[in-house]
Parts: structure tokens; sequence; C-alpha cells
């Protein structure tokens, strides 16, 4: 959703609030602001047709556009909102604005067919939690963030021709994966391996503990530019996130984030667009034992190699 939209009246339906309510990690995101072109806009009474304009880098760029917008909920009236033309609303007859559709509303729909269009990429700019006591919504949390307020400023003032989206994301029970080494003659072969195996089982993270790890691993991966901690020092024995990890002596760390439902792409200053992305964090240090990643190969050297683990959208192990 547009930033701008966290601070609206407007009142999710019942469906999406449920859904809202357990999305707890959200990203700050940058796209281009979208504007209508006054100048070619028509509504012939069935559909709405003319330009919708973007700048990059401070070049004019124009999509043309033709879509059936019946009049609903007693609209009797449709035109373009004021300057800059963000939106195209419906009045009833006293007057009062009863819908409206953005013009980056429809630039998604419209690009829906071109994953590489910049209409569906969006730049992670910060990555947060609103976990709170398990009550609190990103989107509640994020009405009075300060963080998100210094980005909006910011991009006034240095990103003019860019518009700030909240995207929001539900984390379900992680999953547990298991690799057997059997070509190291020096691995583990008692009671202590079955042990571990059984302790990690029985002392399963708490979902608050999910969820800050989540949050670390994609600031990690995404390197954000807004985000200050997690980006650099992470993993380490000194960060409290980790301290039930070390405890039970998992290996390693896989967060994935998938928006291909939504058809969009996340990237940021040094991770390309993609619609599925996997942050791999090894927890163990490879040169001192084999890690999850990590595994001697014939001659006894370490051998990094990435198990598959399959897409957010794949139940199979």
């Amino acid at each position: 959703m547009p930033a701008t939209q966290l601070s609206s009246d407007g009142v999710m339906g019942n469906e999406e609030s449920e859904i809202s309510k357990n999305c707890h990690i959200y990203l700050i995101c940058e796209r281009p602001a979208i504007s209508f072109d006054k100048n070619d806009f028509s509504y012939d009474g069935k559909a709405i047709s003319g330009s919708i304009i973007y700048k990059i880098d401070g070049i004019d760029f124009r999509e043309k556009f033709t879509q059936e917008f019946p009049l609903l909920d007693d609209a009797i009236e449709l035109k373009l909102s004021n300057y800059p033309h963000r939106e195209i609303q419906t009045f009833n007859k006293r007057g009062e604005c009863v819908r409206y559709l953005p013009a980056s509303a429809l630039s998604l729909a419209y690009r829906a067919d071109s994953h590489d269009h910049i209409f569906r990429k969006l730049k992670v700019l910060y990555v947060g939690q609103a976990f709170g006591n398990g009550s609190r919504t990103a989107q509640v949390r994020l009405k009075s963030h300060s963080t998100l307020q210094k980005i909006l400023a910011e991009a006034s003032y240095n990103s003019p021709d860019s518009e700030i989206f909240v995207s929001t994301f539900e984390y379900p029970p992680y999953r547990l994966f298991t690799s057997l080494d059997g070509i190291s003659k020096g691995a583990i072969g008692d009671k202590r391996d079955s042990a571990r195996f059984v302790s990690i089982i029985e002392n399963p993270l708490k979902t608050n503990e999910q969820i800050s790890l989540a949050e670390a691993a994609l600031i990690r991966y995404f390197q954000p530019h807004y985000n200050k901690i997690y980006k650099k020092k992470f993993p380490s024995m000194d960060l409290k996130v980790l301290n039930r990890c070390y405890e039970y002596d998992y290996s390693a760390l896989f967060v994935e984030i998938n928006t291909e439902e939504l058809e969009l792409s996340l990237y940021s200053e040094s991770i390309s667009p993609a619609m599925h992305h996997i942050a791999n964090i090894d927890l163990v240090d490879h040169q001192s034992r084999s890690s999850f990643f990590h595994m001697p190969g014939y001659d006894g050297k370490q051998v990094k190699f990435m198990p598959a683990i399959g897409s957010a959208n794949n139940d199979e192990e």
C-alpha cells in the first residue's frame, strides 16, 4: 500500500484486516510516483482512457491505458483529483467522493504482464517488525514510526519523483531442515548428535524469536539504506536475537521472502530485482567445523554448496 494510506481514514475489509493482523514483518519501499495526464484523460460513461506519467532521474515517461470503469455506489460524476492528479474520483449527487482509483494501483494492473517493468519493482529502503505483544499490526506501528517519517521527509526532498510504499508479510511457523555428512571421518556419531537434534525439536523458538530472526536476516540480505543494526554484524554470538540459535546449536538460517502472488519484484542497492529471495545465513565457522552450506569434499577440503529447499509456495522439502 502507498504509505499515505496509513494516515487516511480508510477501513480495510474483514478479510484484508484479518490478513493484516498476521503480518508483522514490513518493508518500506520506493517506486516512481505515478500520475494521470489531465490533457488526454477521458471517460465515455463506460471506460476511462488516457496516459499515466512518471519520471526516472528527471526524465518523463508515459504509458497509455484504457480501463472499464462503471459508476458505482450512486455515483453520478467522475473526475481527476487536483494536481498532481494522482487519483480518479467518483462523486454522488451530494458532491461526496464515494470511490477513487489511484494511478499507482492502475499502473500495477496495467503492467501485470511485464515483470521487468519499473512499475513492478520495489526498492527496499527499510526492514522492520511490529510484533509487540502479538496484537499490534505493522500498520498501527507505522502510523507513528519515526523512521518512516524520516524516509517520507527525505524522499520528498531528495526523490520528488518517487512514492513510498509499505509491504507487509506473514511468516508462518518455521520448518527444520537437516543434512547428513556421510564423508567426514571426524563427524560426531554418538549420542551427542541425536541429543542435539532432540533438544532442537523439544525447545521450539517462540513466535517473537522467529519474527526477530526473519527481520535480522532480511536486513543482512538486502542491506537497506535506513537500517543500522544487522547490516554488517549478523550473524554474531554477541547478538541477543541469536542467543537461542547458539544455545541449541543451529547450523544455519534460511529466510525466504516471496512476492510472486503480487507479481512484484523486490530489490536494493546490493540485490538484483526478483520475486523470490532467499537469505542464507551460516551460524557456524565452516573453517572450524562443517556447516549447513559447507561440507568436506573427497579431498578433505571444505566445499560450499546450496541445498535445494524449494519456493515459498512449495510445501515439499
